[in-house]
């Protein structure tokens, strides 16, 4: 089992607590593409910083490749990130003054990868993900498809574990989501990569082979999704 979680509890303390995750149990096998879904204030924001180490959790245990996640120092914390994580945000998060390159280039820069080497490194992907001819412009000359692929080649150039997708369409129009949801389903299925989608959108939960239902911090109904291998709007993406 690559990721699990058992009996996962989260409670934030302000003026009234707040108990966010309520004994979460969940496991979920290297290679399957997953959604989580789940309405505002369910909880899915709060599973995703646990699932990716940006935050941490009182109680149960949250295991990746079997190792304990838990009370981790920031250094710590960011190492593990860095190794073992991927992530792609509905803001893309990309630095406004780096070319995509350089964009795609930085956590293998925090791995300590010498600059020649991460420059190949990040080349390969903006290839791969057609936006050769992208390699040199800054993110305010892309449109917003372009920056979703670099942050995508930016979450992939460090080979990890996991990719974590937040609400990865969010900010994007319906002919480029059909697009990135279309990348995401085919590196899962060509490259076996685990990818676990953060979305409210049954259309981009779809594309997806697991569908895990949170409501009010707890996991409902796990759906596996047949529907999943009917999916297929885009016909002629860069890595077919």
């Amino acid at each position: 089992m690559l990721i699990e979680l058992k009996d996962v509890n989260k409670t934030y303390f302000g003026a009234q607590p707040l108990h966010v995750l309520k004994g979460i149990n969940l496991g979920i096998e290297r290679g399957e593409f997953v959604s989580i879904m789940g309405a505002s204030g369910s909880g899915k924001s709060t599973l995703l910083n646990i699932l990716g180490i940006l935050d941490n959790y009182d109680s149960g245990e949250y295991r990746i490749n079997g190792k304990l996640i838990w009370d981790l120092t920031e250094s710590k914390a960011a190492e593990y990130r860095n190794k073992m994580i991927g992530f792609i945000f509905q803001s893309y998060n990309l630095i406004g003054f780096k070319t995509a390159v350089e964009n795609v280039e930085l956590p293998l820069f925090y791995q300590g990868v010498s600059r020649h080497k991460r420059h190949e490194m990040a080349m390969e992907y903006i290839e791969r993900l057609g936006l050769k001819d992208w390699a040199g412009h800054y993110p305010n000359e892309m449109s917003g498809g372009q920056k979703q692929r670099v942050a995508i080649a930016r979450a992939l150039v460090t080979k990890p574990d996991i990719i974590l997708a937040d609400e990865p369409t969010g900010a994007l129009d319906s002919k480029t989501s059909v697009e990135i949801m279309d990348l995401l389903k085919e590196l899962n299925e060509k490259e076996k990569l685990t990818i676990i989608v953060v979305t409210h959108e049954s259309g981009v939960a779809n594309y997806t082979n697991k569908i895990i239902h949170i409501k009010d911090g707890v996991i409902g109904q796990i759906e596996e999704n047949r529907a999943h291998d009917s999916v297929r709007f885009g016909s002629d993406g860069p890595l077919k």
